[in-house]
């Protein structure tokens, strides 16, 4: 993972995560965010507008797995497959 340009910030969130669609970020923030499956399990992530589901999703992350989400400011919505947890949400 790499961090562009010169000084930078970074502003770190933990979302609740369950089996009910929940907005891991708002839209309009940073441009570049990691997103780290912190449960034990599946985390089906959806880019932009709607409701994330098993069905309906951009990615998906395994338990204990993240990725880097680069150029995309808006909102992000997450869904785990079973049980609760939290997602871990680096934005800079």
């Amino acid at each position: 993972m790499t961090a562009s340009g010169n000084r930078q910030t970074a502003a770190v969130t933990r979302p609740a995560t369950s089996t009910t669609t929940a907005t891991l970020v708002t839209g309009g923030g940073k441009a570049t965010r990691y997103i780290f499956n912190d449960s034990a399990n599946k985390l089906y992530v959806l880019l932009g507008a709607g409701t994330a589901s098993v069905t309906n999703f951009t990615f998906l992350l395994l338990t204990q797995t993240g990725t880097v989400v680069e150029g995309f400011g808006g909102a992000i919505q997450g869904i785990l497959d079973t049980g609760t947890g939290n997602a871990q949400m680096t934005e800079w």
